[in-house]
């Protein structure tokens, strides 16, 4: 008997559209979380400035973005309906725009190299366009258009979420395939150029034809046709809707988990199990494994992690239950793992730090799915409180966040560079800074990336205790939900 086709948005097209049409804004975002400050600092040729110009640059970033980003979510919002559909539509902007962000960031000339006023002028450029591109990704916005219960909601995020852990994957191969075309090339780089180059061109391969196969819903048009988004709905939204303001502050505070988690790992492997300490000199092809083999470690229990959670959220029935245990999980590993250094230990062999980097991913992984579904909720709840949905909004701040969470997690490694005076050779890979100062230096690197990260896991707890939606419910209808009284 011939199988039922499933109706939109339940059939496999929009499956597989949704899932892929991020592939973009994953693999930029993985470029900007674990390279940016690496490449300026140790493959740009930059010395000790390339730690000098990410503080000034993100600093100048996020200033931008505070009134950035409210006004393209709000530019999404009154955009009038396209036939194409508008949240399509910006979210091709933000894959064009990202991609030529990305190569501009990691492709620095050697003339502008020579002068530092125009080094500024290069990188801040493509930086802000990056962050202009981020904020019009409105991926989330567009699932909810389509109506979907949570159950499917879920499930799209968990798909997005497996081939993000792909990507990952594949990412974690970046210095390895740098250094294949260093062989030849021998610029680490020009080589790390030409590899970011690859990187982009298969994200806008992927993401292009998978946004095509997705459809936008008529939910979104039919509640705003007669309440129109004014600019003061903006501040309106932190006031009205309550789950948003806990929301985003819990996300604030608890996606710096993994910015804090990734931002010193390819720091602490190069030096702690790469390098000669006595000497400086770094086996990059080592580093090249480790760094690789480090990766899949983070990804594979996010892959696990995110299969887990939507099982995890059925038995628990809320959102916040799961994020809790998530939560738990992180602080238990992070404090474990900073403990180990302190005491000499972890240094001793990789596999200890694989296993509470392996144990770290998983409770951040564990979160992903319910976040992504509450952002949805959040939108669904305003629309409840205000008559407007303000997704293209929403979309943007929640943007907003995640580019100042990678900005601060750089900022504080470049203050700790600059504090240890490092300074790496772009040629060779080699420390060219003080010796003296690296197990200083591994420490710091700890402090950031399993420290911080328990300290924030245990912060989030008491933020969503005032979260007022019990999440994790099946209604396709925000009326259907509950509110706390």
């Amino acid at each position: 008997m011939k199988r039922k086709k499933k109706a939109y948005p339940y059939d496999f097209k929009t499956g597989f559209g949704v899932t892929g049409m991020g592939t973009m804004s994953t693999i930029a975002s993985s470029f900007m979380s674990g390279y940016f400050l690496v490449y300026l600092t140790d493959y740009a040729g930059l010395g000790i400035l390339g730690a000098t110009i990410a503080p000034v640059i993100l600093a100048i970033g996020r200033i931008v973005d505070a009134v950035n980003d409210p006004l393209q979510g709000w530019i999404i919002d009154v955009t009038p309906r396209m036939k194409f559909g508008k949240y399509r539509f910006f979210i091709l902007l933000s894959i064009i725009i990202s991609a030529i962000s990305i190569w501009g960031l990691y492709s620095i000339p050697d003339a502008i190299k020579t002068s530092v006023p125009m080094l500024y002028i290069w990188i801040l450029f493509f930086y802000l366009m990056y962050d202009i591109g981020a904020s019009f990704s409105g991926n989330f916005a567009l699932i909810q258009t389509m109506g979907a219960s949570d159950v499917r909601r879920s499930k799209l995020m968990l798909y997005s979420r497996l081939l993000s852990v792909l990507i990952g994957a594949v990412f974690s191969a970046l210095l390895v395939i740098v250094n294949a075309i260093d062989a030849s090339v021998n610029n680490f780089g020009k080589s790390f150029s030409i590899t970011t180059i690859f990187f982009m061109v298969a994200g806008v391969v992927i993401s292009v034809p998978c946004l095509l196969m997705v459809r936008q819903g008529d939910t979104e048009v039919k509640k705003e046709k007669d309440e129109k988004v004014r600019f003061s709905d903006v501040l309106t939204l932190f006031k009205q809707n309550q789950a948003f303001l806990v929301h985003f502050i819990g996300v604030l505070v608890r996606n710096f988990v993994y910015t804090f988690m990734t931002a010193t790992t390819a720091y602490y492997t190069k030096w702690a199990y790469s390098a000669n300490i006595e000497t400086g000199q770094v086996d990059n092809a080592l580093l090249g494994t480790i760094t690789m083999v480090t990766t899949i470690i983070i990804m594979l229990p996010m892959l696990v992690s995110a299969i887990i959670s939507p099982m995890l959220l059925k038995k628990l029935g809320s959102n916040v239950k799961v994020l809790n245990r998530a939560n738990w999980i992180t602080f238990a590993a992070g404090i474990l793992t900073f403990v180990l250094q302190l005491l000499g230990i972890l240094q001793l062999h990789f596999i200890f730090f694989a296993i509470l980097m392996g144990a770290l991913s998983f409770g951040n992984g564990l979160c992903f799915v319910p976040t992504q579904s509450m952002w949805m909720e959040c939108i669904d709840y305003n629309q409840e409180v205000s008559g407007k949905p303000m997704g293209g909004t929403i979309t943007a701040l929640s943007s907003f966040i995640g580019k100042a969470q990678i900005a601060i997690s750089t900022l504080v490694v470049g203050w700790i560079l600059l504090l240890i005076g490092y300074e790496v050779d772009s040629v060779t890979g080699n420390y060219l800074g003080e010796l003296s100062r690296i197990p200083a230096l591994l420490n710091w690197f700890i402090v950031v990336c399993a420290l911080l990260p328990a300290i924030c896991s245990i912060a989030t707890i008491f933020i969503y205790k005032k979260y007022p939606l019990i999440s994790g419910q099946t209604a396709a209808s925000p009326s259907d939900r509950t509110i706390e009284a």
